[in-house]
Order: structure tokens, then C-alpha cells, then sequence
């Protein structure tokens, strides 16, 4: 009966380690797995950037060509639309430290 119980410990034990092996090696496929998610948020994030960065370049280069009736045109148009983006940006940036003083 002793040597039942001590064989009945023994498996008992080896399926411990067992089942301790899996849970290390499903905690390290968890944060594995944790990081690249992390990782392809970030890409995603970019992608997303980019993917709106292109829309507004579609946008622009869209209104340039409807305002210049020629490549000449186009230039000047394109330029135009620059400096009034940029004043667009700087408005903002002062209309935001306004808010953020008051």
C-alpha cells in the first residue's frame, strides 16, 4: 500500500511538472504574442498615417488641378495652396496657445 502511494506521488508529481512546463511555456507564447500585438498597432497606427497623408495629398493635388488650367498654373497653384496651408497651421497654432492661456 505504501509503495502504491509513493508510485500514486510520484505521477502525481511528474504531472506537476508537466502541466508546470505548459503553463511557462503558455505564459511565455502570451507576452510573445502581447508584444507583437503592441507591434502591429504601431504599424497600423502608421499605416493609418500614412493612408491619411495620402488622402490629403490626393485632396490637394485634386483642388490644385482644378484651380491651374495649365502646368504653368499648376506650379503657382500648388505653391498658393502651400502658403495658405501654412497660414491655416500657424492660425491654429495661436488659436491653441490662446486657449491654453486663457
Amino acid at each position: 500500500m505504501a509503495r502504491q502511494l509513493a508510485q500514486i506521488l510520484k505521477e502525481l508529481r511528474l504531472k506537476a511538472m508537466a502541466i508546470a512546463i505548459q503553463r511557462d511555456r503558455a505564459m511565455a507564447d502570451l507576452e510573445r504574442l502581447s508584444q507583437e500585438n503592441v507591434s502591429l498597432k504601431e504599424q497600423l497606427a502608421d499605416c493609418k498615417q500614412d493612408l491619411q497623408n495620402a488622402r490629403m495629398e490626393i485632396d490637394f493635388l485634386t483642388v490644385s488641378h482644378r484651380l491651374a488650367d495649365s502646368p504653368e498654373h499648376l506650379i503657382s497653384a500648388r505653391r498658393r495652396l502651400q502658403r495658405m496651408i501654412a497660414k491655416i497651421d500657424r492660425c491654429v497654432s495661436l488659436l491653441k496657445e490662446d486657449a491654453e492661456i486663457s
